[in-house]
């Protein structure tokens, strides 16, 4: 990506940041590759609600950012990642500066009403959002018995495909339909929301949540254009319990219910269950409990050996981690690695396994015990992650290690994904002298193009392929063709999982060189392995490159004694009359770049440099008269600290030179003196600088323009320094605070903990002897020459900055004061229009819908986006007024309620929404063709009659009903007044009747 464009982040389909440009770190420095994008920008546990990825949002939209109080135009665009998943590039720029867009900022009621609602409302349905959902939810549990509730949650099967067919505007048109079908149906949900995408999520009573009867809501016909659309929808249900979860927390479950339901089209539905819940909780204490577990070295690394196939000895191990966790045990890798992984913790772990690993490692050579080479496995986070990059390649900078001690493996799966910005990296992890394993050939990305093409020294041969070794002979095949390849590339090959003699044997007669596997050990501790290093065997060829074992003749004592007290450096011997070659050490044949041609006899300025001719800074040439002599030679390349000589080889006279490279180490002293320059010309004038060296405990200057600095001179120690600086604090416990934040001992633990920066904001003393705000400011950095660590201390005068920072506090919190008490009321009044809104749609004595319902039912049918009406029937009660005059009212709202359930009951069979049309005249709307209308009113008819009522005194009564009905199509309002007409037919015929005008027959 281009630093000097729109600032543009990419995420792949779960939101994670998988890569970012410079523009959008200036703006936005909290946001990490491998972390998820609502995370860094607003430390949220979702999406941020006007994400236009979440929302679906096509094309450029403009947003207030609430970071920054800016409006800002960001376009979503859906990109492939190089793993075959959908991501998304938001480019984003912004819309003028503060000033000029001040006019576009909310400032009347309305205005800022609206920006609120967008965060609890979804405009393309009028529905919640899932932040409107909680708070909803939650109202209801603080005022009723939550576990009267459930949660479902519904998504449409290849919406994808829906919005790709019929385009954004009839991919919208379904949401709205499916949403408003739900909401509407015998669900009777007390919250709806559509919470993602094509994701609808209700709040349910449980008495009306009826699983044998999802069936009906599953299976929906969409109609476009007299094009009916099949729509198969799946749902996740949570039955709430009496527990502390969190309304969020019952969301997530339900979510986790609905993922887990079946591949099938049809009727598909899972409801949450324990076994989902102990998952989700372990997941969840696994990624909670990590950083403390990390912290207290509960991850253990183990070391499993790898053997020389061909002589049985050990030459190399692989890094394995185990977590030892003090209440549940050991948690198997299988368990935690891809949690790790799916959260972007992982990359934390193989630092600290690399760490761990550079330590034992460390400790070996300084105990002069055995070694062999130890791979670490990358993931494929750590290649995104700049900062482990860089620490890996400082570790390797800053050991003492020989180059080959650690070594890296990757995976198929990383290496495909990552592409060239993986084989960049790789190439640099070689050049460090490492060796890269490619780990698990065969088990995912699996092309043999993919070892020439990338940066590789061995192949290990997954475990899967070596289990079938004895049964197919087709993977037989597949392993030998693999070792032959790789030996013709020059590659190693390592079996994996090596369990039994006969596998062992078949491998070795085709090759292989390295076995790894129980069959020879299994991953053992690190005492357990430091045991097994001292019985061991270790191998000649477990490093990367042999030296050089030429014989290099006979030498007399002094020159021997050079070689071996020299063999750290670059070594070279040569004869001064003709530059020929007589000896040279692996470091120096290194360095030619062809180590492996014979050098003896070269000439020293071909063999090493490609030249026809002496180079122009050989060291020879800077001898004078002199036999021995210590120089400094740069060949634009490189820059060497040599000590050369005239000495005798085999009685013959020599030049023999050896030192070392001092490249870096020239660079690093430039940077150390760019740094302080840097930071010395940072601090503003008036101010005083104090340089203190850390390591060695020692004060080595005061100064700046501040009088109290200069006076501060001849410190005996750190420490003594920063109490006399402390004491320039007017209060005793400023003080202590100060010198705890900047003794010594505080700053070299910020250092070990790879802090660069201190900062303590305090009052302080001026020459002026005024008062004011200070931020006080160490800067830690490394002296390459000592290599110690050192300190450069200063303070800024921010008085007038915190007096503005206080200004905008007081201003700020003002602000949200008055944006909270317009959020209550706005809040105040949402509920109790959501109350009246349901209290209208459902007549409270009945259940049934209202007239008012029927009325939008019947608007948005003619507008098809409901399935057809095909028959209406209208039902009267008969002699009602009499059970009101005989038994009293309660008497006659009983029977009306008793009615209402069995005729909701009766619709769900029979596909019928009834809806109260007035006192005791109900309508039922048919919405199959398959039924037989005639015969469905007659069983209605029966079940009216034969449906016992009890008072609320004992008595048992009965009542009959009249129906009209009508099946001819038309519209809608029509069919509802024949039906009508039909019904006053019935009642001149006697009680208890139907008719139909349609076919002038009752």
């Amino acid at each position: 990506m281009s630093s000097k464009s729109s600032g543009t982040y990419v995420i792949d389909e779960n939101y994670n940041v998988i890569a970012v440009n410079q523009t959008i770190l200036d703006l936005y420095p909290s946001l990490k590759v491998g972390k998820k994008c609502y995370q860094c920008l607003m430390n949220r546990n979702e999406p941020c609600p006007p994400c236009p990825v979440a929302n679906h949002v096509q094309g450029p939209q403009t947003y207030m950012d609430p970071i920054r109080r800016l409006y800002e135009t960001v376009d979503a665009v859906e990109i492939n990642l190089p793993d075959g998943q959908l991501g998304h590039a938001l480019v984003i720029s912004t819309v003028g500066e503060s000033e000029t867009i001040a006019a576009k900022l909310p400032r009347t009621r309305e205005e800022l009403e609206k920006l609120l609602d967008q965060e609890y409302f979804d405009t393309l349905t009028d529905g919640s959002t899932r932040k409107g959902f909680i708070r909803e939810t939650e109202r209801i549990f603080s005022r009723r018995n939550k576990t009267d509730y459930a949660m479902i949650l519904f998504d449409i099967r290849n919406f994808k495909a829906i919005n790709e067919t019929f385009g954004t505007e009839g991919g919208d048109q379904v949401l709205r339909f499916v949403y408003q079908f739900l909401a509407h149906s015998w669900l009777k949900p007390a919250v709806s929301a559509r919470i993602e995408s094509d994701w609808f999520l209700f709040l349910v009573p449980k008495s009306c949540l009826k699983e044998e009867q999802l069936s009906f809501l599953l299976n929906l016909d969409w109609v476009k254009d007299s094009r009916v659309v099949h729509l198969h929808l799946r749902c996740g249900i949570y039955y709430v319990e009496e527990n502390a979860a969190s309304v969020s927390t019952m969301v997530d479950w339900t979510i986790i219910a609905k993922q887990s339901a079946g591949p099938g089209e049809y009727n598909t539905y899972a409801v949450f269950t324990p076994d989902m819940r102990e998952k989700y909780v372990d997941r969840a204490e696994i990624l909670s409990g990590f950083a403390n577990s990390l912290a207290n070295k509960e991850f253990q690394v183990y070391y499993q050996p790898i053997i020389e196939a061909s002589t049985g000895k050990l030459c190399a191990a692989e890094a394995l981690v185990r977590w030892n966790h003090p209440r549940r045990g050991f948690i198997l890798p299988g368990r935690f690695i891809p949690a790790l992984e799916s959260s972007g913790f992982i990359t934390q772990l193989d630092q600290y396994v690399l760490q761990h690993v550079y330590s034992f490692q460390e400790y070996l050579r300084a105990k002069k015990l055995p070694m062999v080479p130890v791979s670490v496995n990358l993931s494929r986070q750590d290649f995104y992650n700049n900062a482990f990059m860089n620490d890996l390649f400082t570790m390797a900078e800053d050991s003492t290690l020989p180059a080959d001690s650690i070594s890296y493996e990757v995976t198929e799966t990383s290496v495909a994904v990552l592409g060239e910005n993986c084989s960049y990296l790789l190439n640099q992890i070689r050049q460090i002298g490492a060796r890269i394993l490619l780990d698990d050939f065969g088990s995912g990305y699996s092309s043999l193009s993919m070892i020439g093409n990338y940066s590789f020294d061995t192949v290990k041969i997954d475990k899967s392929f070596i289990d079938q070794i004895e049964t197919k002979p087709s993977i037989r095949a597949v392993i030998e063709s693999t070792i032959t390849m790789c030996h013709n590339l020059g590659l190693t090959t390592v079996a994996e999982g090596v369990e039994s003699i006969s596998q062992l044997n078949y491998l070795k007669e085709h090759g292989c060189d390295f076995i790894q596997g129980y069959y020879y050990s299994k991953p053992l501790s690190e005492q357990h392995f430091l045991e097994y290093l001292s019985a061991a065997e270790i191998a000649e060829t477990h490093t990367l490159r042999s030296f050089d074992q030429n014989d290099p003749g006979r030498m007399d004592m002094k020159n021997l004694m050079d070689l071996v007290d020299h063999s750290g450096m670059f070594i070279q011997v040569c004869h001064p009359e003709d530059y020929s070659m007589v000896y040279a050490n692996q470091m120096t044949l290194e360095i030619s770049g062809h180590p492996d041609l014979p050098y003896k006899g070269a000439r020293c300025y071909q063999y090493m440099l490609g030249f026809n001719a002496p180079c122009g800074h050989c060291p020879m040439k800077q001898m004078g008269s002199e036999n021995e002599k210590e120089i400094e030679v740069d060949d634009g390349a490189h820059v060497f600290s040599l000590k050369a000589r005239y000495t005798t080889w085999n009685g013959r006279k020599v030049f023999m030179e050896y030192g070392r490279d001092i490249t870096d180490t020239k660079k690093a002293q430039h940077r150390y003196a760019d740094q302080i320059r840097g930071i010395l010309e940072c601090i503003p004038e008036g101010q005083g600088v104090f340089h203190v060296d850390l390591t060695e405990d020692r004060w080595l200057s005061s100064g700046g323009n501040a009088q109290n600095a200069r006076n501060m001179q001849n410190m005996s120690d750190v420490n003594t320094l920063i109490h006399q600086i402390a004491s320039f604090v007017p209060d005793e416990e400023g003080q202590k605070r100060f010198f705890d934040t900047f003794s010594r001992e505080a700053q070299l633990r910020a250092k070990a903990e790879h802090r660069h920066q201190i900062l303590l904001e305090t009052e302080s003393y001026y020459d002026d002897r005024s008062i004011r705000w200070s931020r006080i400011t160490a800067h830690l950095i490394e002296n390459p020459e000592t290599g110690h660590t050192e300190s450069i201390i200063y303070g800024v005068d921010i008085s007038k900055e915190k007096a503005h920072i206080e200004e905008i506090e007081r201003e700020r919190q003002k602000e949200n004061l008055e944006k909270d008490q317009l959020r209550q009321r706005i809040d105040e009044t949402m509920e109790l229009y959501q109350q009246a809104d349901r209290d209208r749609r459902y007549d409270y004595l009945t259940g049934l819908g209202s007239r008012l319902d029927l009325h939008d039912f019947l608007k948005k049918a003619e507008e098809q986006e409901r399935s057809p009406v095909t028959a209406v029937v209208m039902l009267d009660l008969d002699n009602f007024k009499l059970v009101n005059d005989t038994y009293g009212h309660d008497a006659g709202d009983r029977c009306l309620k008793i009615l209402g359930e069995k005729l909701t009951d009766f619709g769900l069979q029979h596909k019928i929404t009834f809806y109260r049309f007035g006192g005791e005249e109900i309508v039922g709307l048919f919405r199959s063709s398959e039924e037989n209308v005639s015969k469905t009113v007659s069983s209605l008819l029966e079940l009216i009659r034969t449906q016992e009522i009890i008072l609320s005194d004992g008595q048992e009564i009965s009542v009959t009903a009249s129906a009209g009905y009508t099946s001819i199509p038309g519209d809608y309002h029509d069919m509802i007044t024949n039906a009508d007409h039909a019904m006053y037919e019935a009642k001149k015929h006697g009680k208890n009747q139907s008719a139909c005008l349609d076919r002038s027959e009752s």
